[in-house]
């Protein structure tokens, strides 16, 4: 059945029909398929027969050496059929590609040839339509030559398999023999016969073979052939990923391909959505679909271009680059505005190529000039592609403002361009394509426009005086923007609101995250509407057949044969059935629960609880097959749509009916819970699931219902996140692996926190949603201190100011095994202690933040005195765009990378003595000229450095001290006073090092700490330094203090 494989292009047909009415659209269905089975048949034996042959001979000699000592005779036939068959079809891979590309395009010119003269003499074809012919067969045939390749590397290891086997039948009876005769450990010694033979004799003592057979990471080896994907190019693109980063140039005839192949999967899609092809964008479309993967795949395959770096092309590959996204430029406006999806999809393809060319940005901009603005109709499209193109920073704002500006003047305040202009603002900057500053000069032209100081017609000035003036209005509250289709009262935990501006995130971030369950909802419509008739009975009438055996007590062979029976229908094999069978499921499952609930009848979670041990099942039988995570990214996939669309439904319902909204999460906490649970619970059977590719599944679940996703579900999430069978597993991984996942859920948790927690009241599900959190954190601080210390950089980026409490539990965490000494020892000397000597690891990322001003930043801790300039530009840069207001995980950052370049260069005993006259206390020292506000922040984040004894506390310490000594404004004394202070008086635990410095601080007489005003300026205060001082030093010497 080749011909429903095979890819035929829509415009490639109409091409070939307007070049010769006798090549009809049956006859080109008719010529590919043949044109094809041919190529494969001239292609596959010699390409089989010599990949099969070599990779035999290379198996079975490998496979001798080290199966020397390995009596277990299916050990070496499954290894050595692994080895066989991949090597095999590898190699039919790279041999069959060149010569099947030729062989199809040759095949195919010549039946079109022969239609196109309607049987006669191909002759008689005019050059144009013989040219024609040629360029259509060659894109045909590399539309269609992953196919050709894939059935050619699939009969290579199917024989390979079998040859294999054959070629080792001697060494497998012998060890079959030896084992039913003797029951001795089994020597194969005709390796060792041959005395002038090299190996194994000289072999390393880790590769030689030893009795006993081989070892499971040996086996390792063998078995990793079964994961090892098969290369093949998924859109027909010379080189790869790999490829172009190793050196390799863009390919303009790959390109080339490949939009043909983004528009067929455009085209298709936008046809199985029927009449709401218009309402899809890209973000809809889940990252397995074709579409995204071909995109991925065109990002991978670019040059990586390193700023500074010397041109990567040549001026003809340049050329023919730019050529041929300047035709890419031109599809734009040939695209109707009602297809936004195929729009999105060239403008990314544009973004692709312009990661790799800086100069297509340029010209982008003088193409721009020239688009087609003579009707409505056209000016329309012209406002969305520019629109697009600015969101995807192929035209800066700077150059859009030049060019509004320029065109109103250019067509003299036309209505046409006016209402361009407004409307273009209007959606750039309250869909956060730029900030409210980022187009100065369209905003002034308006303004005059607005106030009758511009040259216009009285039409116009009547007609957009008071949209104009709404703009400018709303430019200036610069409110963020929610999805229509969302109900932004709705009240999320305790009737608050439900997403909220933060401070750590973006608008545009909050806005997607807010959305994201409707367009999940979008997407699992569109899936559902392809879905059978009849079909969800069928799943329904499984399942229940499936609920009898686990209610009698399933066994591994009643388990075994019914997944057996879900495999001959497709399930766990087929993508797209194996995901409508476990969606389907799913809905079943939940709407049974809620019909129990309904009904009034107590709600047993029988149906959820054997429906999750169906899942983990079929898991576990995949053990050590390719498929087992497909299989459950697909399972958890399903329930995370499902879970995110019955929620939308419920929002629409409520938002519709003006209600509070009443989600019931009860089932799908169910659902979540049993789901990992059984997977991550060790079974009867030694199959042990506990492994990073599992947990990393799960985890990625857990982070797309995020509570910031769906705020109802976030107690439910919590609980799953902090389960001791997901959470503890996964920080208990070889090698910390699954330590960056718990980060993130973290950040997710702490992410949802942080606006309820600034204001100065919390709700009562706010507060015990905190105390949960709480909870936790301690249980992490008790058990797993090192993540907790490791990742304290992002987590107090994600804190806010006001949680003092929170944020010394992080900063308290303190390696496993290390004693902390006595704060209150007379004179410890911090820079004596051994622990000084070394520096913490942060696993955190530090330099992300500072992305766009750490080469300047490089360049004057480098160069100290000589580079003063970045000096005086260094606060602007610390500030959001478009805002006074300081970024404080950019100051966070900042604070920790300029101390670990300060600790890399001086000595613990230097530094105390070296501070003053270093670039690192420069740029802290300027941190200072900040105001009020940013500079609280940035001695907070000097104060986030002090905790258990290292190199980061000693130093971060003497900079504290100093900063309060060297400060000429009494005002900033009182700052670093207060941020020590204030997280003292609160609750325990106190990080060691900020007692530490606190102590020194109104101990140490060099400081004249009680001397200052603002120790003494009320009762009150006087009270709370006493209080502390008498906890901090010890009763002798705080006698003293207090009466200075």
């Amino acid at each position: 059945n080749l011909a429903s494989y095979l890819q035929i292009n829509a415009s490639l047909i109409q091409v070939l029909t307007q070049a010769n009415s006798r090549i009809t659209e049956d006859a080109v269905k008719r010529c590919v398929p043949v044109a094809v089975d041919k190529a494969i048949r001239e292609t596959i034996a010699p390409a089989v027969d010599r990949s099969v042959s070599i990779a035999c001979i290379t198996t079975k000699e490998i496979i001798t050496k080290d199966f020397a000592m390995e009596g277990n005779e299916d050990k070496m036939r499954s290894a050595a059929q692994l080895m066989a068959a991949n090597l095999a079809g590898s190699m039919a891979l790279v041999t069959c590609r060149d010569m099947l590309r030729t062989s199809i395009s040759v095949h195919l010119r010549q039946l079109l040839s022969s239609a196109a003269a309607g049987g006669g003499d191909v002759s008689s074809l005019n050059e144009t339509e013989q040219n024609t012919i040629t360029q259509a067969a060659a894109m045909c045939a590399a539309d269609n030559l992953d196919i050709g390749c894939k059935l050619i590397e699939k009969a290579a290891t199917e024989k390979a398999a079998r040859e294999v086997v054959n070629a080792i039948a001697g060494a497998l009876s012998t060890r079959k023999k030896h084992r039913e005769q003797t029951g001795q450990p089994f020597y194969d010694m005709s390796i060792f016969s041959n005395k002038d033979q090299r190996y194994p004799t000289a072999l390393p003592e880790q590769l030689r073979p030893k009795p006993g057979g081989l070892r499971p990471d040996q086996l390792q080896v063998y078995e990793a052939f079964q994961r090892m994907p098969s290369q093949i190019h998924q859109v027909g693109v010379e080189g790869g990923a790999d490829g172009a980063k190793g050196g390799q140039q863009v390919n303009v005839e790959a390109l080339a391909i490949i939009t043909n192949k983004l528009d067929s999967s455009v085209g298709a899609l936008m046809t199985a959505a029927g009449p709401r092809a218009n309402e899809i964008f890209l973000t809809m479309i889940p990252n397995e679909h074709e579409i995204k993967q071909i995109l991925a795949h065109t990002k991978k395959m670019m040059p990586t271009v390193v700023p500074g770096s010397p041109p990567i092309f040549t001026d003809a590959e340049s050329g023919a680059i730019l050529g041929f996204s300047q035709g890419i430029f031109k599809k734009l406006y040939e695209i109707s505005y009602s297809e936004p999806l195929r729009l999105e999809v060239y403008v990314a393809l544009l973004a692709a190529l312009g990661d790799c060319m800086p100069k297509l940005k340029t010209d982008l901009a003088q193409w721009a000039t020239f688009a087609p603005t003579e009707n409505d109709g056209q000016i329309k499209q012209h406002r969305s592609v520019m629109l697009l193109l600015l969101r995807e920073r192929l035209v800066s704002p700077a150059d859009m403002d030049i060019y509004l500006t320029s065109v109103i003047d250019k067509n003299e305040a036309s209505a046409a361009w006016v209402e361009f202009a407004v409307l273009f603002v209007r959606s750039a900057v309250l869909n956060k394509i730029v900030s409210p500053s980022g187009l100065p000069k369209v905003v002034a032209v308006l303004k005059k426009i607005a106030n009758g100081m511009y040259t216009t017609s009285d039409q116009v000035f009547q007609a957009y005086r008071k949209p104009i003036l709404r703009l400018l209005e709303e430019l200036q509250s610069a409110a963020p923007v929610s999805i229509p289709t969302l109900d932004s009262d709705r009240s999320m935990v305790g009737g608050a609101s439900s997403h909220e501006a933060s401070s750590s995130i973006s608008s545009q971030s909050l806005n997607n995250l807010a959305s994201a369950s409707y367009r999940a909802s979008e997407v699992t419509q569109i899936v559902s509407s392809k879905d059978p008739q009849g079909m969800k009975q069928q799943v329904a009438t499984l399942l229940e057949q499936w609920i009898l055996i686990y209610q009698e007590g399933p066994s591994r062979e009643k388990t075994t044969q019914f997944v057996q029976l879900l495999v001959q229908n497709g399930v766990g094999k087929m993508e797209d059935q194996t995901e409508r069978f476990f969606r389907m499921s799913t809905e079943i499952v939940v709407e049974a629960m809620r019909a129990q609930a309904q009904q009034g009848k107590p709600v047993r979670y029988q149906i959820v609880d054997a429906y999750t041990s169906l899942c983990s099942s079929m898991i576990r039988l995949m053990q050590g097959s390719p498929q087992q995570l497909p299989v459950l990214d697909i399972i958890l996939g399903a329930m995370v749509r499902c879970l995110m669309s019955d929620y939308q439904r419920t929002v629409k319902m409520a938002s519709a009916a003006g209600a509070t909204i009443r989600w019931d999460q009860k089932p799908w906490f169910r659902l979540l819970l049993s789901t990992s649970v059984d997977l991550l619970t060790p079974s009867t059977d030694g199959v042990d699931l506990i492994s990073f590719p599992i947990l990393k599944e799960i985890g990625a679940a857990f982070h797309v219902v995020q509570p910031l996703v769906i705020p109802e579900f976030s107690f439910g999430w919590l609980e799953l996140v902090s389960h001791r069978v997901f959470l503890a597993n996964l920080l208990l991984l070889k090698d910390h692996k699954g330590w960056e996942i718990a980060h993130q859920l973290l950040v997710d948790l702490f992410l949802f926190l942080e606006p309820h927690l600034r204001r100065n009241e919390l709700t009562d599900a706010v507060k015990e949603f905190y105390k949960g959190t709480l909870r936790v954190l301690v249980v992490l601080l008790h058990d797993f201190p090192e993540f907790i210390a490791c990742y304290h950089l992002s987590f107090c980026n994600v804190i806010p100011d006001n949680c003092i409490q929170l944020r010394n539990l992080i900063l308290s965490a303190i390696p496993t095994g290390m004693e902390l000494p006595d704060p209150f020892t007379p004179n410890l000397k911090i820079d004596l202690l051994p622990e000084v000597a070394q520096s913490p690891p942060v696993l955190s990322n530090i330099t992300g933040p500072l992305s766009s001003m750490q080469a300047d930043l490089d360049n004057f801790l480098m160069g100290g005195q000589q580079n003063k300039n970045f000096l005086s530009t260094l606060l602007p840069r610390l500030y959001k765009e478009g805002t006074n207001v300081v970024d404080t995980p950019r100051v966070n950052s900042l604070v920790l990378y300029v101390g670990m370049r300060a600790i890399k260069r001086l000595h613990n005993s230097q530094i105390a003595h070296s501070l003053a006259q270093t670039p690192e206390m420069e740029i802290l020292q300027k941190l200072m000229e900040l105001d009020d506000r940013g500079r609280y922040t940035s001695l907070n984040a000097i104060a986030n450095q002090l905790r258990y004894p290292s190199s980061h506390t000693h130093y971060y310490s003497c900079v504290m001290l100093f900063l309060f000594s060297d400060a000429k404004d009494e005002g900033v004394k009182e700052q670093v006073t207060r941020v020590l202070l204030e997280r003292l008086i609160v609750h325990r635990p106190h990080p060691w090092g900020l007692m530490i410095t606190f102590i020194e601080l109104i101990k140490n007489q060099r400081y004249q700490f009680w001397s200052h005003s603002f120790t003494r300026c009320s009762t009150e205060i006087e009270k709370v330094f006493e209080s502390v001082a008498k906890s901090c030093v010890p009763q002798n010497a705080n006698s003293s203090l207090t009466t200075q």
